[in-house]
């Protein structure tokens, strides 16, 4: 892990899930991360190869120019992509391991960004890991970010680790406890005023796309 709100993240569940395969849905407290909330996710596992957003930070999403909730994270990735990270999600719910994953966004216009994503497992009360407890962060800090639309993403690399082999660090363990007490950062590009700022460039599009998602019986909660 190579950024500090994946550290931070990453230590933050450790902690609560006390030994444990997974922490529950429950125990999280976003008022415990609040420094790196504005980058954190949950997923839902779904029928099939579907993995919802069920929330994102406000930070993801400017960053991305769009709201998360209700998409497919598996529609952001094509080919082998889609595949390595469908398996890292099956990992994650099923075995209870911990992926880290660098991949490279880029704009239509050839920009490129570097980023880094950590995908947790979370239980239900009943003890299924159903949920997925992320974040995604630019690596790099450019100031066109949040202003150009991503169209293509890839894997660059990914680690699919055991998290009772991880090595306790305990000053990077202060450290995160330190991040996630702070005053979270403010977002300048709130997700709401983009519409505003500027028309779509010509042929540029997000590389997400909506999903309707129909269920039957009772609503999930």
């Amino acid at each position: 892990m190579k950024h500090k709100t994946i550290q931070a993240l990453f230590d933050y569940w450790n902690t609560i899930r006390a030994g444990r395969p997974a922490p529950l849905r429950s125990e999280i407290e976003p008022g415990a991360i609040r420094r790196v909330l504005p980058y954190v996710f949950i997923l839902e596992r779904q029928s099939g190869d579907a993995f919802s957003f069920r929330l994102a930070g406000t930070g993801l999403c400017s960053v991305y120019g769009m709201e998360f909730r209700g998409h497919n994270i598996l529609s952001m990735w094509q080919d082998e992509c889609h595949e390595s990270l469908r398996d890292a999600l099956h990992a994650v719910t099923r075995n209870a391991s911990a992926a880290i994953v660098e991949y490279t966004a880029t704009t239509n216009d050839h920009r490129e960004a570097t980023f880094e994503m950590i995908l947790l497992p979370l239980a239900q009360d009943n003890g299924a890991i159903t949920r997925v407890l992320g974040a995604a962060v630019p690596v790099d800090q450019f100031a066109w970010i949040g202003e150009r639309l991503f169209a293509r993403q890839w894997i660059d690399r990914m680690q699919i680790v055991d998290p009772e082999r991880m090595p306790r660090r305990e000053r990077a363990i202060e450290t995160a406890r330190r991040i996630v007490r702070e005053k979270p950062p403010v977002i300048s590009n709130p997700i709401g005023n983009f519409a505003h700022q500027r028309p779509p460039l010509r042929g540029e599009r997000t590389y997400l796309r909506l999903v309707k998602v129909v269920q039957t019986g009772d609503e999930r909660k």
